[in-house]
């Protein structure tokens, strides 16, 4: 039983939206991005609903979401951006901004079973913990070198208590139970003695690690109202149809036109967004 699940939150330790705002326009500026006031073409509901692929290469999009005190949610389309390196860089697009806004930063992936955990510090320092969902890249994250592999866990950032106690992984004997139950609900299906919530308990079980941080940090960083959990293409369509009621909850969208040897890219590499 497998249940398919994404999402891709940056969390910055800094509420001050200018200062986030100018960083994240000088970096993608100084790669030849340019920086525009609107999306560059109107497309109809239903096309926003379905995935844009062909608009990809002609635009990227950063959220900057109010969150709780002290903190600033970042979502990009495409994903992941900021986990990733300029062309010729050196470091990560979310170290540079880390350094340059003079803040702790972490962006959390969770796929499925697997997760990543990029955490980048002020002085541009960054680690990286837990697992890709994608073969070829095996102990990879982009460009970048996972640190420690397996479940995703704070090494290098000093956050609030309370973040570090829900990223917390796991004890041996944690699992064990969780596998054991796992193997005494699994003998009881289909029998009189099945619970009536075993196929929800069962569900909740098979959560990855990687899963439940991030069903744990929504509470705790989401904001009000929570814009935790955005993927896919949900941020193509809120910045199409929804500017207005984001900017009277205090979101920021930044619209760039991607540098011209992004856009150059092999279509599949374009299509899937790995810039």
């Amino acid at each position: 039983m497998f249940i398919e699940f994404r999402n891709y939150t940056t969390c910055i330790q800094s509420n001050n939206l200018d200062s986030i705002e100018l960083a994240i326009t000088c970096i993608f500026e100084l790669e030849g991005c340019r920086r525009i006031s609107q999306p560059p073409q109107t497309l109809s509901n239903e096309e926003l609903r379905q995935t844009p692929w062909p608009l990809l290469p002609d635009l990227w999009i950063v959220g900057l979401f109010v969150s709780t005190p002290g903190w600033t949610i970042v979502k990009t389309q495409p994903n992941e951006l900021l986990c990733r390196r300029a062309r010729g860089a050196a470091r990560p697009r979310l170290s540079e901004l880390a350094m340059q806004i003079g803040c702790n930063a972490f962006h959390l992936g969770a796929y499925g079973h697997n997760g990543i955990l990029l955490e980048a510090d002020a002085m541009g320092q960054t680690f990286i913990s837990g697992s890709v969902d994608r073969i070829e890249e095996e102990n990879q994250f982009y460009d970048e070198q996972i640190n420690a592999s397996g479940y995703s866990q704070f090494f290098l950032l000093d956050v609030p208590e309370e973040i570090q106690a829900v990223v917390k992984a796991p004890s041996p004997e944690q699992q064990q139970e969780k596998e054991r139950r796992l193997s005494e609900l699994d003998m009881l299906i289909g029998t009189e003695e099945e619970p009536f919530d075993a196929q929800s308990e069962i569900a909740e079980l098979l959560k990855g690690h990687s899963w439940r941080i991030d069903e744990a940090l929504e509470p705790l960083l989401g904001g009000s109202p929570s814009y935790w959990h955005l993927w896919k293409n949900n941020l193509f369509y809120l910045a199409y149809t929804q500017q207005q009621q984001l900017a009277k909850n205090g979101v920021r969208l930044l619209y760039f036109q991607p540098a011209e040897h992004y856009r150059q890219l092999d279509p599949l590499y374009e299509i899937q967004g790995y810039y």
